[in-house]
């Protein structure tokens, strides 16, 4: 079955919504930098950047599918913020409080995981996102100056 299309302005409208959405976030993270760690309620890192990763996705919906380089470049840095949400989780100071679970039992299934085996795990996601965030930035820079209709190995 065939997905329904959006109307240009359907999408504009959910575009500048996802983008609401994450200026939202940024905000309310960039209102914590002052604070000191200890009366955190949330990590200020990571509401900045996952803001940004809902400001830069808006902006792909927003922006016409002509420009085909501007989206690119967006879709570019959302991908890069992913990845640098996964840096931060991997590397980043602080101890995570990681739990595994197993939804699919009647009972549920849920245990800590440890800081190490936690850290390795999101660090595999980490190279991986930095894999695809390199492969979106040389896609972006393959995409400037190229014309809407033209295969995207051709410049311009």
């Amino acid at each position: 079955m065939k997905a329904k299309q959006r109307s240009p302005r359907g999408q504009v409208a959910l575009g500048l919504m996802v983008m609401a959405a994450g200026l939202g976030c940024t905000a309310l993270a960039a209102s914590h930098l002052g604070m000191p760690p200890d009366q955190l309620a949330l990590d200020t890192a990571a509401g900045l950047i996952a803001g940004l990763s809902f400001v830069f996705g808006g902006a792909i919906l927003v922006v016409p599918e002509r420009f085909t380089g501007t989206r690119a470049f967006a879709g570019a840095l959302m991908i890069t913020s992913f990845a640098l949400l996964y840096d931060w989780a991997a590397f980043g100071p602080g101890e995570r409080h990681l739990h595994s679970s197993v939804p699919f039992l009647r009972a549920g299934f849920a245990s800590p995981l440890s800081d190490i085996s936690g850290r390795i795990l999101f660090a595999i996601g980490a190279v991986l996102f930095n894999l695809m965030a390199l492969w979106a930035w040389i896609r972006a820079r393959w995409m400037v100056g190229r014309k809407p209709g033209k295969p995207a190995g051709k410049r311009a």
